[in-house]
């Protein structure tokens, strides 16, 4: 055979390989396919400071390039040992298999009959694929992945049709006065619509939970553990909250934060019906994809109150953001508390809760969020005439709530703002204000004031408590052209250098304050 036919034959083999691991998790009711849960192995296993430097640098785009990069080594390492001899091409199959099959065992949302069934599917669509002409290939191929489209088809289709009916919240919020909005083109709404609500997990794929079928759980050192269905759940006395969320990757002005009214069920309504033992201290969150994260009960002290979140913006949560239930803890950074999918509250002692985090390397400690701002109005590149002008945006200070913003042009003196009608402490705030454009190029700056300070002006990286500095905005004033929203090239440019600064500020964190040294806190903001 020539070594045109030789490699095809590998990556038609490899192709159906992948296309009935597909198929049998499409079959079983689940995304998590050989090729994806090893990709959720591979974020598991890579360090840290490399999953940060992919964060930085690709942001939504990175499980897109994992996911592409799996797939090409998944079809071009067959095809590669089908050159050297067709025991090869077997052996390269079986060991792809084998590690889909090791991976798929891995996963906490799989039965074990299930992990089993899907990777010996795979493993056996990639050995039969070698006897497959190509024209067999491609037609298998195809009927697989229409079989996969109706499928998940399906199951979408059946998850909109029987959505639950929210119950009325014990305390309802009142509409947000048309005060709380400032009508200004290009300023983020006040609230965030979920389908624009910013999603980042490590989850590989989204885990497809029955609602159905699922059940929370609260146990550990309580003195009546308890098993609530969805439907217990509804029944609940609920409230209203508006809060904001953020990703601890969120770089300054990022786009990883929303604002959203909540619905659910306090978390220490649910502890007060389980009796929490005096000796505990912690609660360890469990995923049903066996994700963990942590909220030390002493939080709720100092003004942090966890919610039992099964809605939002008045409708049930989207499955990318949690669904049946996550947990939201205003004023805490997303990675450290606010778990989705959640399945199991295990209360216990600080000192026994390891969870997912810890293990990567972040810190014990609670990552809070301190007082920022983020300018929306105008943005990078913007070409303005001189003359008055607005900038414009939204602050946030969970869970005490924005005292002031201020607004400084090259550095100069700053400018109060005027701030808009507070929804509540925990939400962001609008604010604006009107400043003197003279012709050149400007850097206009922002920060914002909580009840402990202002915001920090010190560049840090994420990790380990939250990126910080202030968020600046590069804009030229020219009478002699017409004003601009944005000029792609420029605010191009700008977007790339921020995320290589960004990577590079990640690296020498994690060089400085790698695992192993003294545990460091930083609050994000600076005392007046």
């Amino acid at each position: 055979m020539i070594y045109s036919e030789l490699w095809l034959g590998g990556l038609g083999a490899a192709l159906v390989q992948v296309a009935a691991g597909e198929f049998a998790a499409a079959v079983h009711g689940t995304q998590t396919s050989p090729l994806r849960a090893t990709g959720r192995w591979l974020i598991d296993v890579i360090p840290t400071p490399l999953i940060d430097l992919g964060v930085a640098l690709l942001r939504r785009a990175d499980k897109p390039v994992i996911a592409a990069t799996l797939l090409l080594l998944s079809l071009s390492v067959p095809a590669l040992a089908a050159l050297a001899s067709r025991a090869a091409l077997v052996v390269t199959l079986v060991l792809l298999g084998i590690i889909g099959l090791a991976a798929l065992w891995r996963r906490d949302e799989l039965s074990r009959v299930a992990a089993c069934g899907i990777g010996l599917a795979a493993l056996a669509g990639g050995v039969g694929g070698m006897w497959l002409s190509p024209t067999g290939v491609l037609a298998i191929t195809f009927a697989l992945a229409l079989g996969v489209a109706g499928l998940r088809a399906a199951a979408r289709f059946r998850s909109q049709r029987h959505q639950p009916v929210l119950p009325l919240p014990q305390q309802p919020l009142p509409t947000a006065s048309s005060g709380a909005t400032l009508d200004i083109p290009g300023i983020s709404p006040l609230f965030t619509a979920p389908e624009r609500f910013y999603v980042t997990d490590v989850t590989f794929p989204t885990p497809m939970v029955d609602r159905h079928r699922w059940t929370l759980t609260v146990v550990g050192l309580v003195d009546r553990p308890l098993s609530l269905t969805y439907d217990q759940l509804l029944a609940l006395p609920s409230v209203e909250i508006d809060a904001v969320l953020m990703c601890v990757h969120n770089p300054v002005g990022g786009p990883f934060i929303g604002n959203a009214r909540w619905q659910g069920v306090r978390l220490t309504d649910l502890l007060a019906s389980a009796g929490v033992s005096e000796s505990a201290d912690h609660t360890r969150l469990h995923s049903v994809d066996g994700f963990t994260a942590g909220f030390s009960l002493a939080l709720i002290e100092q003004g942090y109150e966890p919610l039992l979140a099964y809605a939002m913006n008045g409708v049930p949560l989207r499955r990318a953001h949690g669904a049946p239930l996550r947990l939201l803890v205003p004023g805490i950074h997303g990675y450290d508390s606010n778990i989705k999918w959640l399945q199991t509250i295990e209360v216990t002692r600080f000192e026994h809760a390891i969870d997912y985090a810890e293990r990567k390397g972040w810190p014990r400690v609670p990552s809070r969020m301190g007082p920022q701002c983020r300018i929306d109005v105008p943005v990078t590149s913007a070409s303005l005439l001189p003359g008055e002008q607005v900038a414009a945006g939204v602050a946030w200070s969970p869970p005490h709530g924005v005292m002031r913003v201020e607004l400084r042009v090259d550095g100069g003196a700053w400018q109060v703002c005027t701030l808009a009608d507070a929804l509540g402490p925990r939400a962001w705030r609008h604010w604006s204000v009107r400043w003197q454009a003279t012709s050149g190029r400007h850097i206009v700056e922002a920060r914002a004031w909580g009840r402990d300070g202002v915001q920090s002006e010190t560049i840090a990286a994420p990790y380990p408590g939250g990126a910080g500095g202030y968020h600046r905005v590069e804009i030229v004033v020219d009478e002699r052209h017409p004003p601009r929203t944005r000029q792609f090239v420029w605010w191009f440019a700008d977007h790339v250098r921020g995320r290589l600064q960004l990577a590079w500020l990640g690296l020498q964190a994690w060089r400085r304050d790698r695992p192993g040294a003294a545990p460091k806190r930083r609050s994000g903001t600076t005392n007046p």
